[in-house]
């Protein structure tokens, strides 16, 4: 599950910010840069959850592919790197 520094980080990734909790309440904007509003933070939680998942099915595909392109399983790779 994604924290606020996650959402904040997508939404501000210039940064001007500092976040407490996990709620748009306990952001700090400590300088002029754009802001995001209390909805977008909002949102931005499933968003960033959404983006997690998709990264995690690429990495698991990606490993299927390099283990068939090997020829190997992958208790056959973990024997390789022990």
């Amino acid at each position: 599950m994604a924290n606020g520094t996650e959402v904040l980080e997508m939404l501000c990734p210039a940064g001007g910010w500092i976040i407490v909790e996990n709620d748009f309440n306990s952001i700090i904007w400590v300088d002029e840069r754009p802001r995001c509003t209390e909805a977008e933070f909002t949102a931005g939680f499933d968003k960033v959850d959404a983006w997690k998942a998709e990264q995690a099915t690429k990495a698991q595909a990606d490993k299927a592919a390099l283990l068939s392109k090997l020829g190997i399983t992958e208790d056959e790779a973990r024997l390789l790197l022990s």
